[in-house]
């Protein structure tokens, strides 16, 4: 992916921002540390409609939904549509409003009446959530605290590493996975431009028995998903079968 010239740089506590002008892609942001991430102002919708969805294309409702380990505003914007409530936890505030370009949504999505931004997870109300978004790959210890905030039939969807570019490191997540849910499926983004592995845990949905057509034929709006592009994101190759044979569950 060719950057461009850097025209902008902030650092904050645990992470920094790079901001760039790709003479093809427009503004590209990198957010380096402890959540990494990249972010396409020309592509806003890529990763925010196909999160939300593939999750949210699967339950009945929403009721309660919560976001964490990133900056991808436009995801809680997706979620917002549909859910009662989305909470949105992110420390470093000041990468977050740098960001803004970013995400077009940025002042409809702090003023909606059913959106919460907390600094930490401690600051969070004791809830359930039927939907988490994990968008950095959570730790052993992160993965037993989400599954415990799940409701019953609640799905959780997170950053995995890739299986091509780090084997060791999405075998291990999958192991982190596997003894609480009775749904883990790999997913990629059909015609994302980044190189993004995301997992689908669940302990009662199945991402394409349980695919709601009616409901996703009746989204509005979107530049990106569909029914088409949510089954296509759980196609899995031989390899990949035959690789992690036991700790994939379909």
């Amino acid at each position: 992916m060719q950057l461009g010239s850097k025209i902008q740089q902030v650092k904050g506590a645990a992470c920094s921002l790079e901001i760039f002008e790709s003479p093809t892609l427009g503004l590209v942001a990198k957010v380096l540390g402890a959540q990494e991430e990249v972010f396409l102002q020309k592509y806003p919708f890529l990763q925010s409609e196909f999160l939300a969805h593939v999750g949210g294309g699967v339950l009945p409702e929403i009721g309660h939904a919560l976001v964490v380990g990133g900056f991808d505003l436009e995801v809680a914007f997706e979620l917002l549509g549909h859910a009662k409530s989305v909470a949105f936890v992110q420390e470093e505030s000041l990468i977050l409003h740098a960001l803004k370009a970013f995400f077009p949504h940025f002042e409809e999505v702090i003023a909606h009446a059913n959106f919460k931004h907390h600094a930490k997870m401690l600051d969070l109300e004791i809830q359930k959530y039927d939907l988490i978004i994990d968008l950095h790959t959570p730790n052993a210890h992160q993965i037993d605290g989400l599954q415990r905030m799940l409701s019953p039939q609640g799905i959780l969807l997170l950053r995995a590493p890739h299986p091509l570019l780090d084997p060791q490191g999405f075998k291990s997540t999958l192991e982190h996975l596997q003894g609480y849910f009775s749904v883990l499926m790999p997913c990629t983004n059909p015609y994302d431009v980044r190189p993004l592995c995301y997992l689908f845990a669940s302990k009662h949905h199945h991402p394409e028995a349980d695919l709601r057509l009616q409901k996703v034929d009746m989204l509005e709006g979107l530049q990106h998903y569909n029914a088409q592009v949510h089954t296509s994101a759980f196609c899995q190759p031989n390899w990949l079968k035959g690789a992690y044979l036991g700790l994939l569950k379909n």
